[in-house]
């Protein structure tokens, strides 16, 4: 029989998993409402982002009383505050997609190739994300910093790139402080899966 910070050290190993993995899947449900211009994807994740949000407050607090008795969870201590981040993000992600949606804001194609490409780099890096909490590698760390430097880079150009056809036309102004703003999200998303990464991967 499983002593009991064993069983509590799965519990909650197993929630922040979910949390990270569940992260990837609203990822591509957002991916699919930006593509079809539709809010029916996005339908219950706000409500969901918000449970999240409280529940990493909670986890934070039962894993660092869980470390003082069990000292192989102490990497793991910065990681709910990590995800509260990421479903933070996600929650705003949400919002400027539903006002995509619900102004009829329309993105030039470059734009919405760049915004579909990031998004689909971010659910890549939050999957094994999921999976070193599990089981912790330092491969998988490696490819999700420099994952992230990637994302990093690529958001930079395109908000370059973004300007430049802002001032030649090609981009409608409405759209400037969407797209931007998204582009702000997917990179916080990304630097707060690194760090959990890195954290973890050590």
């Amino acid at each position: 029989m499983e002593s009991k910070v064993k069983i509590e050290r799965k519990n909650l190993l197993e929630t922040l998993h979910e949390m990270a993995n569940d992260g990837a899947e609203c990822i591509s449900q957002l991916q699919t409402a930006f593509m079809y211009n539709s809010g029916r994807p996005l339908s219950g994740m706000r409500e969901k982002a918000e449970a999240y949000v409280n529940e990493a407050g909670h986890l934070s607090i039962m894993l660092k009383e869980a470390a003082q008795q069990d000292q192989s969870l102490e990497p793991y201590v910065p990681v709910p505050e990590h995800l509260q981040a990421v479903w933070k993000q996600i929650a705003r992600l949400t919002e400027r997609v539903e006002r995509k949606v619900l102004d009829r804001v329309l993105f030039s194609d470059r734009a919405v190739d760049e915004t579909m490409f990031l998004l689909q780099r971010l659910t890549e890096i939050l999957r094994p994300t999921a999976e070193m909490i599990l089981a912790r590698n330092r491969f998988l760390s490696r490819y999700i910093e420099e994952s992230q430097a990637s994302i990093e880079k690529s958001a930079d150009e395109y908000a370059t790139l973004h300007e430049n056809r802002l001032s030649s036309g090609e981009c409608v102004p409405a759209a400037s402080p969407l797209y931007i703003a998204i582009l702000d999200s997917i990179k916080s998303i990304a630097w707060h899966t690194k760090d959990i990464a890195t954290t973890l991967g050590k």
